[in-house]
């Protein structure tokens, strides 16, 4: 009997020595996950080490933007100065905060990140970022910069504003005002610059200052050359005049409309005729056509009152349209 109970110990003991064997085979399993855990740990110093590398200032813009979890995500380097050393930056997963003295601390991310690159970062016209995003109208946003402004909005995408035509877009209203949003960057042209927007142009040169050109003046401008035509650059604004009419003036002319009317120039002899008549006051009144061949002998431009000639014998003057049935039948009455 104690030779039999000996032997079922033995065996017992076999089977534990077995399963000692088994679970220490099963070792390499454990250090798998051993090792997965050290990479963990190695990537969470990683992260920690870069955020304790951003501080002062950007570690505070950081913080007001959510951190880690905010629009920047996680560093992707420390605090660094920049290439000129007038201030420091770091720079995150999807975008970066800048710093210098003058401004403080600002992120740019995004498009206007990209807009910014292209024009030379803090070094280029627009220098370091003066504010954060502020959402407007329409989904849009707008960033300042010292040199200038950056607009975004969904439907035009990321654009830039500076000098003349900042000020300008400032004193009609911004986005909010008639022109909207720009669509473009400013447009090296003959001796000048233009920019399109939403609701327009505008043109700036040395010797005419910066003005906008819209709606049905836009369209003329375009048929008569824009700036490389006869009527050069735009020298004011729209200006309101009689009977809801409104004209604008170019360096080689003006233009004219007025409701029910379609616009017209009146340029070169015809509009100094038309301006000792009194332009659209005196007794012409508003330009009906702009100046055609008349059987190839002379111009002529027809206006509300009258006709203006340009004859090779007579020179330039007014006709003013008689009180005659003859030409009533036409529609075609005296203004004065």
């Amino acid at each position: 009997m104690r030779r039999l109970l000996a032997s079922i110990a033995a065996s017992a003991a076999t089977v534990i020595t077995a399963g000692a064997t088994l679970l220490t085979a099963a070792t390499p399993a454990d250090a798998t996950s051993t090792a997965g855990a050290t990479h963990a740990r190695a990537a969470a110093s990683t992260a920690s080490a870069a955020e304790n590398c951003v501080y002062g200032s950007i570690s505070a813009r950081y913080d007001q933007l959510g951190g880690a979890a905010g629009k920047l995500g996680q560093p992707t380097s420390c605090e660094e100065p920049t290439e000129r050393s007038t201030g420091r930056f770091t720079t995150f997963q999807r975008g970066a905060i800048y710093w210098s003295p003058g401004t403080g601390a600002w992120d740019v991310s995004g498009s206007f990140r990209e807009l910014w690159l292209a024009s030379g970062y803090e070094n280029g016209t627009f220098g370091y970022p003066t504010s954060g995003e502020v959402p407007i109208k329409a989904g849009g946003v707008f960033q300042n910069y010292q040199g200038g402004t950056f607009y975004w909005s969904p439907a035009v995408g990321a654009h830039s504003l500076s000098g003349d035509f900042r000020r300008f877009y400032a004193s009609q209203g911004y986005e909010n005002g008639y022109l909207g949003y720009p669509m473009t960057q400013e447009v090296p042209v003959r001796g000048g610059v233009f920019q399109v927007f939403e609701g327009g142009v505008l043109y700036w040169s040395p010797a005419t200052g910066t003005h906008s050109v819209t709606g049905s003046f836009r369209g003329l401008y375009a048929a008569h050359g824009y700036e490389n035509g006869e009527l050069g650059y735009p020298t004011s604004q729209e200006v309101r005049t009689r009977d809801g009419g409104v004209y604008q003036s170019y360096q080689g002319g003006t233009m004219y409309w007025a409701p029910g009317l379609s616009p017209q120039v009146v340029s070169g002899i015809f509009l100094s005729v038309y301006g000792r008549n009194g332009y659209e006051h005196g007794c012409l009144g508003f330009p009906l056509t702009e100046p055609y061949s008349y059987e190839g002998y002379s111009d002529v431009q027809e206006f509300q009152g009258g006709i203006i000639w340009s004859t090779p014998e007579n020179g330039a003057f007014a006709d003013l349209y008689p009180r005659d049935p003859n030409y009533s039948q036409w529609g075609l009455y005296p203004r004065c």
